[in-house]
């Protein structure tokens, strides 16, 4: 729940009905619900880390408005005024480009496989040349013995 102000009535609301135009009222602990801008308030920090990785916190001030959902405040206390719910904020859209596993590869990852390829070309000509030395082995020995018209069994295990 999160205390907003909606048709001039301050209210709490379940972080799931948050719409656009909700102005949101946060104190140090809260995490930011939704998208916002920062509209009055003093000296509000935010916890981007879940976001950006920065460990350390952001002054958020009328030079530096914007507020991002997943986010946590730090210091101070402010309202914000929501731009964008669910998965139109910048921490949904994270969320979707993680469940979507990105498709591009990285360059240690092109090389890898380009070495794999190669290991595997390789190992193939490797196998296909002992078969073939192999046959070829086999067959000589037939004919030297001039048994190439008569074949059975034993010739497997005498090879």
């Amino acid at each position: 729940m999160v205390q907003v102000t909606r048709d001039g009535r301050r209210q709490k609301v379940s972080i799931y009905d948050l719409v656009v135009g909700d102005i949101v009222h946060l104190s140090i602990g809260d995490q930011v619900p939704a998208d916002g801008i920062f509209i009055s308030g003093h000296s509000l920090q935010v916890d981007e880390s879940s976001l950006s990785g920065e460990s350390e916190p952001v002054d958020i001030s009328e030079d530096k408005p914007f507020l991002l959902a997943g986010t946590k405040v730090q210091d101070g206390s402010g309202k914000m005024l929501v731009t964008s719910v669910g998965m139109r904020t910048e921490w949904g859209r994270l969320m979707v480009t993680l469940s979507e596993g990105g498709d591009n590869e990285t360059p240690l990852q092109v090389k890898l496989n380009g070495v794999a390829t190669i290991i595997g070309k390789i190992g193939l000509a490797f196998a296909v040349l002992t078969f073939l030395v192999l046959t070829s082995k086999f067959l000589v020995n037939k004919a030297v013995q001039h048994r190439m018209t008569h074949w059975d069994s034993s010739d497997a295990l005498s090879f």
